[in-house]
């Protein structure tokens, strides 16, 4: 019986250390989740819209520190993450048209919440006589991006498409910087905030 316990605990510290990063947002979560089980997410991911090599592109963030039961009156319970940082002159943007906002840059590095409505992001390519652009990501209501391919950092820009009835909130980092975060993927994040 020993024996069977030991290899249980090896397999699982084995496995364990072979898993993706975002094998540990989750903690307490079923093997055999059944209809009712609720996931129990330990840290916040967010999609980030980045520029590497003078290029936009997507990464999955997960932000640092992990979230936290709140204490504070009237969350109290409530999984929290209260390093959101200091915040700029914030907008709120309604698109009541469809709307092609063509390429462009991030005005700042911000936060960008998409409160209702639906929107597309894709980028082009390093060659400015290709007008083709890749990559599409849709946004839903309840997305929370963060945006950094500021001019300074992205030649090109990226594209957005907003639906009508769309509306967001742009909060620029005060300080310039996004949260401490680690990059878990390439690519935008597949369930986002969780």
């Amino acid at each position: 019986m020993q024996l069977q316990a030991f290899l249980s605990v090896l397999s699982t510290l084995v496995l364990g250390s072979l898993a993706s990063p975002a094998a540990y947002m989750f903690a307490n979560t079923p093997t055999a989740p059944s209809d009712n089980a609720v996931l129990s997410p330990q840290s916040l991911t967010l999609t980030a819209l980045v520029s590497k090599d003078g290029l936009s592109g997507l990464e999955c963030w997960v932000l640092t520190p992990a979230l936290v039961s709140s204490t504070a009156e009237g969350t109290i319970g409530a999984l929290s993450y209260s390093n959101l940082g200091a915040l700029g002159n914030s907008s709120y943007d309604l698109f009541t048209e469809l709307t092609n906002a063509g390429l462009h840059n991030a005005p700042a590095p911000q936060y960008v919440i998409i409160l209702r409505g639906q929107g597309e992001l894709s980028f082009p390519s390093a060659d400015p006589a290709n007008v083709t652009l890749t990559g599409n990501y849709t946004l839903h209501a309840g997305d929370i991006l963060i945006v950094q391919d500021t001019a300074e950092l992205s030649f090109r820009g990226h594209n957005s498409v907003w639906q009508p009835g769309t509306s967001t909130l742009q909060l620029p980092f005060a300080s310039g910087a996004a949260p401490e975060h680690v990059v878990l993927h390439e690519g935008g994040c597949k369930r986002p905030h969780m």
